[in-house]
């Protein structure tokens, strides 16, 4: 153990808090909308977001059941000790962050995974999470929160106790109800793990029936104890939950069947012969060159691979979208095989070669935006602030960049997210002259162009070797007062 802290956990917590002292996570669309209850849960208020007020509107509830109510109530008891502010919101990012690569490096340990693997590990969810790209950072959102519970559950289960069952099946199942998108890889893994212990303790021998009744009664007690924690969290009112839930998924995903076809389509599309696709043909390629050794791999890695491979399809079938998910998860499975895979002396350095040429070609986009990124002065930020100051009563509609760097989460009073400032469907202006007057909008310029092309404004993009990148601003963090 002191040799994995020195080697694998001290590493993890260095990585991760240079990236917090860098001011990572960066801002998200998304992240008004899941800090907005959490924020008004900790001011002591209810589970409601009064950012999103129009789309509360459409609620059969009015309160923020768009989503399962975990990371809220998780996040508000954090607000509640370390205060709501920037730095706190990024705090608690970077504590999920280090519960997730710590759990997960300890599983890779269990297994005989090198080090190595662990530490790549951290890096692919570091670059995930961490993006250098703001358009691509997951921000505030719950993901973080829901991984983490999900690699500690995963973790408890890897030894064969029944306490532990009841406490790892208890936190993946708090993942999903954290993260719904986690159910593809918790229930996968879920089923995985405890067939290694069955097979590795001897079960298919002895045909213990004692087994599966342990795993079986752990679960359906860790299901009690979970859904009803999830009950007190709706008041009891599942009816509503339900029905706010699946309005709001019937908003972000489609049918099965056209469920792959999405996903194909979002991996290939505009960058994606560079950025993603490669990287599922190295993938798909390595999971031959395991079907080809499998007889030199051990039983119980094979399980794992297959989980892998079914969460990923299970991830595009239930919310094809969630293409950053199923591309952390792809790369996992990559630098696993590597590790493991015993390859021929002339040979053995070519698949790391590719590796990496194809992974820095993933990040190109990435790079070429931190490289070439321009910072807003402070002044201007303050200057946006005294106008606020100035006219206290008026209605304000921000965004993330604002929520941030112009108000560090001390937002005015009659404020609402600019994104979610409208019903989500047939609703949003026309055009920028549709703007209501009686509102201020405080918003980064690449966002308003992007959703008004006939806006009066433009923004200054990234241009690197003679090459302009439109969806790459060079000042993401530039925002304006349009009164």
């Amino acid at each position: 153990m002191k040799n994995f802290i020195l080697t694998v956990a001290i590493p993890i917590f260095a990585l991760w808090s240079v990236l917090f002292l860098l001011g990572y996570p960066l801002p998200c669309i998304d992240d008004i909308f899941f800090t907005g209850a959490a924020i008004n849960l900790a001011k002591g208020g209810e589970l409601t977001n009064p950012y999103i007020e129009a789309w509360n509107s459409i609620l059969s509830s009015g309160k923020f059941y768009f989503q399962p109510p975990f990371h809220s109530y998780t996040l508000a008891g954090w607000l509640k000790i370390a205060g709501i502010s920037t730095a706190s919101l990024r705090l608690f990012q970077y504590l999920c962050y280090n519960l997730f690569s710590l759990y997960c490096a300890l599983i890779l340990r269990f297994y005989g995974f090198p080090r190595l693997t662990a530490i790549c590990t951290t890096i692919l969810f570091a670059a995930w999470h961490c993006n250098p790209n703001p358009y691509y950072s997951t921000g505030f959102r719950q993901d973080a929160l829901g991984m983490a519970y999900l690699a500690l559950g995963l973790w408890l289960l890897t030894r064969d106790k029944w306490w532990r069952y009841l406490i790892g099946f208890g936190f993946v199942e708090s993942a999903v109800l954290t993260s719904p998108i986690t159910a593809a890889y918790a229930v996968s893994f879920a089923v995985a793990i405890p067939l290694i212990n069955f097979i590795h303790g001897g079960g298919i021998k002895n045909k213990n029936r004692t087994y599966f009744i342990k795993i079986v009664s752990s679960l359906v007690a860790a299901t009690v104890v979970v859904f009803t924690l999830f009950l007190l969290c709706i008041n009891f009112d599942l009816q509503r939950f339900i029905s706010d839930f699946i309005l709001h998924a019937s908003l972000r995903r489609t049918s099965t069947i056209q469920a792959i076809p999405i996903f194909i389509n979002l991996i290939t599309k505009y960058y994606g012969y560079i950025v993603t696709l490669p990287s599922y043909f190295l993938f798909i390629s390595l999971s031959i060159v395991v079907f080809l050794k499998r007889y030199s791999i051990p039983n119980y890695l094979k399980i794992l691979f297959i989980a892998l491979q079914v969460g990923i399809i299970m991830n595009a079938l239930l919310y094809a979208s969630a293409i950053w998910f199923a591309f952390f998860f792809c790369w996992l499975g990559i630098v696993s095989i590597l590790s493991i895979i015993k390859w021929e002396p002339k040979m053995s350095m070519f698949p790391s070669v590719v590796t990496l040429i194809i992974y820095f070609s993933s990040q190109s986009l990435n790079i070429i935006s931190l490289i070439e990124r321009e910072y807003v002065p402070e002044s201007q930020y303050r200057e946006i602030r005294e106008a606020v100051l100035a006219k206290p009563n008026r209605k304000y509609a921000i965004d993330e960049i604002a929520a941030r760097f112009v108000f560090d989460y001390k937002l005015p009073k009659n404020t609402t997210s600019w994104t979610f400032m409208l019903p989500p469907v047939g609703a949003d202006p026309i055009s920028f002259k549709d703007k209501p007057t009686d509102v201020t909008w405080i918003v980064s310029p690449y966002f308003l162009k992007y959703n008004f092309t006939d806006a009066p404004i433009d923004y200054p993009r990234v241009e690197f070797l003679g090459r302009t990148f439109n969806s790459l601003p060079k000042k993401p963090f530039d925002v304006i007062l349009i009164p």
